[in-house]
């Protein structure tokens, strides 16, 4: 009778793994961040590529040892052709997603799940060659790399399990403490892309994959007090929001807003022959109240919709979007106004589940939500994602007869999910770089917001009605963080608002507040403040890679590594977009780097711990919504 020798067996696996996984992460890493790879992030991601192959290394092994103890003969070859696909997958899986975003796919991983033919097609067009890539490691697993002895002791075939599964637990765990590490360990590095570089984006997927749906990290934040977090909660709000409900309840108005997928202030700018890329947006743009430096507040749909709609801090890096958080009590426009007697309604180009967002539209307060399989009648084939735009608008346009108003009608574009153009369409530009085809793809889908826009004007409305454009995140930027995180922003309301641009940087957050003041809607619970309140104090954030960066007055950014807030580099954003030419600057921004801090540890303590209501002073005397739940 033969048997595996199985530390033999995992030492092989472990090696070829590890040499895979550290060879692709360092290709990846060479086409998206190759400023930050060498030399420390080369030495740092050494922890996860070796914790990612030892886990694929030893679940081998497992398999092995469950074969060899089995009446079956033991194959020498073909073992690692499982492990060697799954490493290729989540790799090629954070590939694309962090293409799109900017960075790994982490606890989103299982939604992959959701959008694999989206995620293949999109595979064979812009990426052919990563099949045969895919092909190639599947030939080279099958080589022979299993050792048979000719005899079996089932003892020692025991024993050499137990070595086995204690050497892949310590690499897994990185250490022989009582505390594992996991993706947010690369915060540690307080650079946002050296982190990025170091993070091994297989190991960012299984890692989330093991977590599921429960897998949100609440980040520790302890280097200010909690005591010292409310301190600076308490200066940052110091001045009470606007509080302007109408005693007889919100004005009557029909509320339009278009989320526009991946549209971003970077590739919105003009050809260099100052052809307009996006000609119908900025011609509205001057019409009415608008911005093109407001900051997102995160990578995907779902987190822009949070902090749009409800107006606060999403959890780090992370979306609510299936995850329990969702369930817990938030003040939300959509939820305002639909209690106010609202018709609501929410529609996407996608398919309705794509990321989770129909289920989370509702869960804000949308009594409807429609995706691309509620379109019947279409003009053009679906892109890669689902319905062009037009066909999106037009079906928006069908519903409209048949709503009461006042209506809250949101709509997520899709047109810009995709970089291909249907064939009625010429493109703006010769579609000779990755540049071009986003020109192309972003002229098309203004093109189609012109016709939306002129098919409002011409409905026959019961109420006034306002358009807000806002998009929920940019995606496929090459630039900095600042780059990644600027979208357009607009309100168009003629007989309600005049035109004009924001006094501050503008953010997500102070989308909802905006509109709420226009239709005299009390949101008292916001972070964010109205735009139209030239007094209110500027509160503009991101988050990336474990760094936060803190917009201070018209130009002036600091970057906070989370992990040691004392490292801050302060920018002048303006001058140098590309935040290549910081300085160090705690002792000079020192107060503002504590509210930074402290606002997000509040903020992220209190959604974790469902009092969200209870963020900013004051509001507590303002009138709840929790009782009326």
């Amino acid at each position: 009778m033969s048997s595996p020798d199985l530390l033999k067996s995992w030492f092989k696996f472990f090696v070829i793994l590890g040499l895979t996984t550290w060879s692709l992460r360092l290709l990846s890493d060479a086409l998206m961040v190759p400023e930050a790879l060498w030399p420390r992030a080369w030495w740092w991601g050494l922890r996860f590529d070796l914790a990612v192959a030892a886990l694929l290394a030893g679940l081998t092994v497992l398999g092995l040892w469950l074969v060899g103890r089995s009446p079956l003969p033991v194959p020498r070859r073909g073992w690692l052709v499982p492990a060697g696909l799954v490493l290729l997958g989540a790799h090629l899986g954070d590939w694309l997603y962090w293409h799109e975003t900017g960075r790994h796919i982490g606890y989103e991983a299982a939604e992959l799940f959701n959008s694999l033919d989206s995620l293949f097609n999109m595979l064979l067009d812009h990426w052919p060659w990563m099949i045969g890539l895919l092909i190639a490691t599947v030939l080279a697993f099958t080589v022979r790399w299993v050792e048979v002895e000719t005899r079996g002791h089932w003892l020692q075939q025991d024993l050499s399990l137990l070595g086995v599964i204690l050497v892949s637990v310590l690499f897994v765990r990185s250490n022989a403490s009582g505390i594992p590490q996991g993706p947010h360990d690369a915060m540690r590095m307080n650079d946002a892309s050296e982190a990025t570089a170091a993070l091994n984006g297989a190991y960012a997927a299984l890692h989330g994959l093991q977590n599921g749906h429960d897998g949100l990290h609440h980040y520790p934040l302890d280097w200010l007090s909690p005591e010292a977090a409310e301190k600076a909660v308490a200066s940052l709000y110091s001045t009470p929001p606007r509080m302007s409900e109408n005693q007889a309840g919100p004005m009557p108005v029909n509320v339009i807003v278009v989320l526009l997928e991946s549209w971003s202030t970077h590739h919105m700018q003009a050809l260099e022959d100052g052809t307009p890329v996006t000609p119908n947006f900025d011609a509205l743009a001057s019409r009415a109240f608008s911005d093109r430096e407001m900051i997102a507040s995160g990578m995907r749909t779902t987190e822009g919709m949070f902090a749009i709609f409800c107006s606060y801090q999403n959890p780090l890096g992370q979306t609510l979007a299936r995850q329990p958080q969702a369930l817990f009590d938030y003040d939300c426009l959509p939820r305002r106004l639909a209690d106010a007697g609202w018709s609501t309604a929410y529609y996407q180009g996608t398919h309705e589940n794509t990321s989770g967002v129909g289920a989370y539209a509702q869960s804000l307060g949308f009594e409807l939500s429609e995706g691309k399989q509620a379109i019947s009648e279409r003009k053009y084939p679906e892109n890669n994602w689902g319905v062009y735009d037009h066909d999106l608008y037009q079906h928006v346009l069908r519903a409209l007869p048949d709503m009461p108003e006042p209506l809250l009608i949101g709509i997520n574009t899709n047109t810009t999910h995709d970089i291909r153009l249907h064939d009625d369409f010429s493109p703006l530009v010769k579609p000779d770089s990755r540049l071009n085809r986003e020109r192309n793809t972003l002229h098309l889908a203004d093109h189609e917001l012109g016709e939306f826009v002129n098919a409002l004007e011409n409905h026959e409305w019961q109420h006034p009605w306002m358009l807000v454009l806002v998009a929920d995140h940019t995606a496929r930027v090459r630039g900095s963080a600042v780059q990644r995180f600027q979208v357009p922003f607009a309100i168009y309301a003629p007989d309600l608002v005049e035109p004009g641009n924001p006094e501050h940087i503008s953010h997500h957050r102070d989308v909802a507040p905006t509109v709420a003041e226009i239709l005299k809607l009390s949101l008292p619970y916001a972070m964010g403040h109205s735009l139209l309140n030239d007094a209110a104090p500027q509160i503009a954030e991101y988050y990336h890679g474990g760094t936060l960066g803190w917009f201070v007055g018209n130009d002036k950014l600091v970057e906070i590594p989370l992990a040691d807030p004392e490292q801050a580099r302060c920018h002048n954003w303006r001058r140098n977009p590309a935040l290549d030419k910081g300085s160090t600057c705690f002792n000079t921004m020192q107060r503002e780097i504590r509210q930074a801090y402290g606002l997000t540890r509040a903020a992220q303590e209190r959604l974790f711990a469902n009092e969200v209501l209870a963020l900013v002073p004051g509001s507590q005397s303002a009138n709840s919504i929790s009782s009326a739940r």
